[in-house]
């Protein structure tokens, strides 16, 4: 009678242990499709290119030669909110703007070496 007692708990408990595990690991379609829809990729402004379009919300990463001493401007904070070049934690990061209303910018890249070259970014809403 005993031995029947604890397989009827233990029974109990891992059915109980399977219930708990089935309702936290399950989750709705609409809970999947509303994470996937808030993610957006960036705008890459390539080494080479003088101009770009993003919409207003975007990010922008502009691909640099060299991380290290690299900087960037524009006289249109109102538009552009300007992210520097950084090395944390032993990664590298590309400097970046956000766009912030709509309208042309001109982002100054200035390289390690002092040289610059000048990128239109074009704001749409």
């Amino acid at each position: 009678m005993l031995r029947n007692r604890r397989f009827i708990v233990l029974s109990a408990a891992a059915l109980m242990g399977a219930a708990v595990l089935t309702g936290c690991s399950s989750k709705s379609a609409d809970s999947d499709t509303s994470s996937s829809q808030s993610v957006v990729a960036p705008v890459i402004i390539e080494v080479d290119q003088i101009e770009g379009t993003a919409k207003v919300g975007d990010t922008i990463v502009f691909n640099v030669d060299k991380v290290a001493g690299t900087t960037i401007a524009t006289e249109q904070a109102d538009l552009l909110a300007i992210t520097q070049a950084k090395e944390e934690g032993g990664a590298q990061f590309n400097p970046g703007a956000k766009a912030l209303a709509p309208g042309s910018a001109v982002v100054t890249i200035t390289n390690p070496d002092s040289s610059t070259r000048d990128v239109l970014i074009t704001i749409t809403e």
